[in-house]
C-alpha cells in the first residue's frame, strides 16, 4: 500500500506543481491587469499621458515621476513623498509593500517591493512620448507596446530609477537585463500593454520592438 501511495504521489506531483505555477502566473497577470485599469484612469485624467522614466530633483519636477507612485491613488493607497532626493525611495518602498498588485507572487527576491519595470524607451518626440511621459493616443501600436513587464530578480531594491527599460542591454538577452530572465513562470513573462490588456509569452521572445515606438527592425 505504501508503495502504491508513493507511486501515486510521484505521478501527481509534477501535475500539481504545474498547476500551482500556472495559478501563480495568472495571479501575476491579474496584478498587471489591475494596474492597467489604474493606468487608463490616469491617462483619462492627464490627457492621454502616463509615466515613463523616473529620476530625482529637477528631473522629477519636469515630469519624470515613478509610475508606481503616480498610479497608487487609483489603487486606493495614495503614496506622496515631498522629498525629491533618492532618499524618497526608501519611504515609498514601505508604502509599496502594502500594495499587493505591485508584487508578483513568485518574485525570487523577497526584499523587492516593486516587481515590475516600466517602458521608458525614448521613442523620439512625436513617436509616442513627450520626453517625460508616454502619450498613449500617439502610439500607433498600443496593443503591441509594453507599459510594464516583470523585473529581473536582481533588480536594485534601493533605487526605483533603475526600474525601467530604455536600452537593448536591459532586455532578457542583454548584458545588464532589467527584465525577467528566469523560470519563475516556467520561462514565461507577463506584459501589460499600452491598450490595457495583458499578454504572456516566453521571455526569450522579448524584443526591442516590444518597447521602442519607432523601431522598424525585425520583430
Amino acid at each position: 500500500m505504501i508503495g502504491i501511495i508513493a507511486l501515486l504521489i510521484a505521478i501527481l506531483m509534477p501535475a500539481l506543481s504545474a498547476a500551482k505555477r500556472q495559478a501563480q502566473t495568472l495571479r501575476c497577470a491579474a496584478n498587471l491587469s489591475d494596474i492597467g485599469r489604474a493606468m487608463q484612469q490616469y491617462a483619462n485624467d492627464y490627457r492621454g499621458r502616463i509615466p515613463r522614466g523616473y529620476d530625482y530633483f529637477g528631473v522629477y519636477q519636469s515630469g519624470h515621476i515613478l509610475w508606481a507612485e503616480a498610479l497608487s491613488r487609483y489603487l486606493n493607497h495614495p503614496v506622496e513623498v515631498r522629498d525629491l532626493s533618492n532618499a524618497r525611495d526608501a519611504v515609498m518602498a514601505r508604502e509599496f509593500a502594502q500594495i499587493g498588485v505591485y508584487q508578483c507572487p513568485v518574485f525570487p527576491n523577497e526584499r523587492q517591493v516593486l516587481d515590475y519595470v516600466s517602458n521608458s524607451w525614448d521613442g523620439g518626440t512625436g513617436g509616442g512620448t513627450d520626453g517625460a511621459a508616454i502619450i498613449v493616443t500617439r502610439v500607433r501600436r498600443s496593443s503591441e507596446m509594453v507599459f510594464l513587464t516583470e523585473a529581473n530578480a536582481r533588480a536594485d531594491v534601493n533605487y526605483f530609477n533603475l526600474h525601467d527599460v530604455w536600452a537593448p542591454e536591459h532586455l532578457p538577452a542583454g548584458g545588464a537585463p532589467r527584465v525577467l530572465k528566469d523560470q519563475r513562470h516556467g520561462g514565461r513573462i507577463n506584459m501589460l500593454l499600452l491598450d490595457g490588456h495583458v499578454n504572456t509569452k516566453s521571455f526569450k521572445e522579448v524584443r526591442r520592438s516590444d518597447f521602442d515606438f519607432l523601431y522598424v527592425g525585425p520583430r
